[in-house]
């Protein structure tokens, strides 16, 4: 819309004046544009008194819906390839559930449909093409349109100035904010914390079950081909890595969190269920051939197939993903923040890092020779290492009861029951037993149609959270309590975040820590994510975290923009020394 003051000359004889001109637009689908064009004309008469009120009420609907100038602080800069634009947003907003930028200054960037836009930290920041044929101007017009928290829509008309700062170091700023030496570590020392975060990823729970069947496989494919037990480590590694490829681009582009998939019942489910044929089987309940539920199996044992340790590599990247380990959230953080191939090679390298001991028992002799000979021993261990597994399902299980309810959880249980009744069954040989089985598995199906119909009950907290007298975090409510001058203690969890649960068993839930927070008087709010919540989502990318645990304290006077981040691993000295 285009608003515009107009006075007649004085000389003027008439009337009326007629104000027109010509117009041409396109109408587009997804497959081809129509150009139209027409002239357009409006009469209006000379006169003081004279007023139009259908056109009066049209202007002022078309200034509502006009973007507000602003002179926000803003900022671009190009590398002749890539274009950055950031622009400080005022704290009255202090969450952006989505943002849109339209170019106003023409040949300066690429126009596309879905954009690359973080709010971090009370800045929005865009990265685009540079457009083709490029203007070298010193200026950059562009309308920003945004939704709040609240669902408010605004648009604002603004102006930014070209810098020379890269976007590396536009970073500095946030960086500087969370004073975390992980954030200060550079594309290099990101690459270097998520190679390490990925080795560590081998000694959670759900892992290293899968990791030492795996090896196991190993040491018999050396004895008859070593070439097949190096070309195993290939696949193994490309599956993990294609793996954490995806992930990487689904949390960039979507601004998903990291351990994204756990949110949804259907997947602990399926995962769940999973794990007890896995657990089943190791406990030499059935044996498999070719049949459907023989990926269970074969994804743990079968070394032979180069196709199975693909996706063993694969299953390993989706167990492993609801846990972070240390060194990883501010690699992490850095690929979240930085984005486009920067960000990818980040997820690739921590892909890299979970692969590694597996790759080197496929590469080294020495780590081969170190292990035990086959033997006796490994049907034992075998067995052994089937109890974790059942062990991850229960607690797959437990994650899905607290987001559908107890109800749930035990028609979960159930169908891992008619699970094992169908596997047991499809062993024998009679058609009265092949039909039970068939049967069990027809139950086990329609649970999950059921549970995959039910809505997400909403995450509750309870007063009493942790021993914590701790209320649900909410972004309006930290900051009414910052604005009146309380200490506040978040902390963001989930359900299904080990490392999580860790910490408040070891740490938050210890008296002395209580006591800490009692005397310091200080307001404990607890982010449950085991659920959805975009307001939980907004925040932690916020402070450049794309998954929990995090734990930032907010001493008095403290506002949103300069919390104390605590580790990720907690013991009550490390509360109680950063109160």
């Amino acid at each position: 819309t285009v608003i515009a003051e107009g006075k007649v000359a004085e000389n003027y004889i008439g009337d009326e004046f007629t104000i027109g001109g010509d117009a041409f637009w396109l109408i587009c689908s997804d497959a081809l544009c129509v150009p139209q064009d027409t002239h357009i004309s409006h009469s209006t008469p000379i006169g003081e008194d004279v007023s139009d009120i259908r056109l009066s009420e049209l202007i002022k609907i078309s200034k509502a819906d006009m973007p507000i100038k602003e002179n926000w602080s803003s900022q671009f800069h190009t590398d002749g390839e890539n274009f950055t634009v950031r622009s400080e947003i005022p704290a009255e907003f202090p969450v952006i559930e989505s943002a849109y930028l339209f170019p106003h200054s023409e040949g300066m960037i690429e126009n596309q449909y879905i954009q690359d836009l973080s709010f971090i930290n009370g800045e929005i920041i865009g990265r685009f093409q540079t457009a083709y044929g490029y203007e070298d101007n010193a200026q950059f017009n562009y309308v920003l349109t945004f939704k709040t928290g609240e669902g408010e829509e605004h648009s604002f008309a603004l102006s930014s100035v070209k810098s020379s700062v890269p976007v590396a170091e536009v970073l500095t700023k946030v960086e500087e904010v969370q004073s975390l030496p992980s954030m200060d570590i550079g594309f290099g020392g990101a690459l270097l914390f998520a190679f390490i975060g990925g080795i560590i990823l081998n000694l959670m729970p759900c892992v290293f079950p899968i990791l030492s069947l795996k090896a196991m496989s190993v040491l018999e494919l050396s004895r008859k081909d070593p070439s097949e037990a190096r070309m195993s480590g290939i696949i193994y590694t490309a599956g993990v890595m294609v793996s954490f490829a995806v992930v990487g681009a689904l949390v960039s582009l979507l601004s998903l969190g990291w351990g994204f998939h756990m949110q949804m019942p259907i997947v602990n489910f399926v995962l769940g269920l999973l794990m007890v044929a896995i657990g089943l089987n190791l406990l030499g309940v059935y044996e498999f051939g070719s049949s459907f539920m023989g990926i269970g199996q074969n994804l743990v044992q079968n070394g032979s197939s180069r196709k199975t340790t693909f996706f063993t590599g694969v299953l390993a990247v989706v167990v492993a993903t609801p846990c972070t380990a240390p060194f990883m959230a501010g690699a992490l953080g850095y690929a979240f923040l930085a984005g486009g191939v920067s960000g990818m090679i980040i997820f690739i390298a921590l892909g890299f890092g979970l692969a590694f001991p597996y790759l080197l028992i496929c590469y080294v002799p020495a780590f081969r020779n170190a292990m035990p000979r086959p033997g006796l021993w490994m049907d034992t261990l075998k067995n052994i290492l089937g109890l974790p597994m059942l062990a991850t399902a229960l607690w797959l299980f437990w994650i899905m009861g607290n987001q559908l309810g107890v109800n749930a959880m035990t028609m979960a249980v159930g169908a891992s029951l008619l699970l094992g009744f169908s596997l047991w069954g499809s062993q024998k040989q009679t058609a009265a037993w092949k039909g039970f089985a068939a049967l069990s598995m027809i139950g086990v199906l329609v649970t999950g149609y059921s549970l995959a119909t039910q809505k997400v009950t909403a995450s509750t907290i309870e007063s009493n959270e942790s021993g914590l007298n701790s209320v649900a975090f909410s972004s309006d409510g930290l900051q009414k309590a910052l604005d009146s001058d309380q200490a506040v203690f978040v902390y963001f969890t989930a359900d299904w975040c080990v490392t999580c649960k860790l910490n408040e068993r070891v740490a938050l839930s210890q008296t002395e820590v209580h006591e800490a927070f009692e005397n310091k008087d200080v307001t404990v709010m607890v982010g449950d994510w085991t659920n959805q919540n975009p307001d939980i989502t907004k925040t932690l990318q916020s402070y450049g975290r794309i998954g929990v645990p995090l734990y930032l304290y907010f001493p008095e006077g403290r506002d949103l923009n300069n919390p104390d981040i605590l580790p990720q691993i907690l013991t009550p000295s490390t509360v109680i020394e950063a109160l």
